[in-house]
């Protein structure tokens, strides 16, 4: 009987202490309510520039159309509002075959904030002057329709989806650089 008692005690000497989440399970909860949607909202605004896409064919309202010399582009501005009443508008420019009524075939080449005046004008075929400026901001910006994008925010200039599908991108700090 000894024997057992030693045995039973040396036993019940030897228990496992229970894990501090198993200890405070509502302290667990509310620390994880707090941290899992910090760390969601941290890693999305994060990598938000490097997953962007470029693309917004087709979405707003079609402010202004204009067919190259040649009739062989046709480059298309939209405007797409945000925020509400308080919002502003961010216009893009897509460049597609004239008669091409499909619009994944149309290429973005330029997005911003719309700053009040905006014109495009072609000087080339292959060469668009997109002009889009205020009293206190100019983002106007020539582009070859084949090799440049124009990015105002520059998102598309870090994107991963988007690399390699253009040979330059713009922002608002390299056209200050190339003037």
């Amino acid at each position: 009987m000894t024997k057992d008692m030693n045995e039973r005690s040396d036993s019940s000497s030897m228990t496992t202490r229970k894990s501090w989440i198993r200890r405070h399970p509502l302290a667990s909860v509310g620390i994880a309510m707090l941290v899992v949607p910090t760390l969601a909202l941290t890693l999305f605004f994060t990598l938000r520039p490097y997953l962007s896409t470029f693309d917004r064919s087709g979405e707003g309202d079609l402010s202004y159309s204009m067919p190259s010399r040649n009739g062989e582009y046709t480059a298309e501005l939209y405007g797409v509002p945000y925020g509400g009443a308080p919002g502003g508008v961010t216009i893009w420019v897509d460049v597609r075959k004239t008669g091409d009524a499909d619009t994944t075939s149309a290429k973005s080449i330029y997005r911003t904030e719309f700053h009040g005046n905006n014109h495009l004008e072609w000087e080339n075929d292959h060469t668009l002057r997109i002009e889009n400026w205020s009293k206190y901001t100019n983002e106007t910006v020539t582009l070859n329709i084949d090799e440049e994008i124009y990015d105002g925010r520059g998102w598309a200039c870090k994107s991963w989806r988007t690399t390699g599908q253009y040979v330059r991108c713009l922002t608002p700090e390299n056209v200050k650089t190339l003037k």
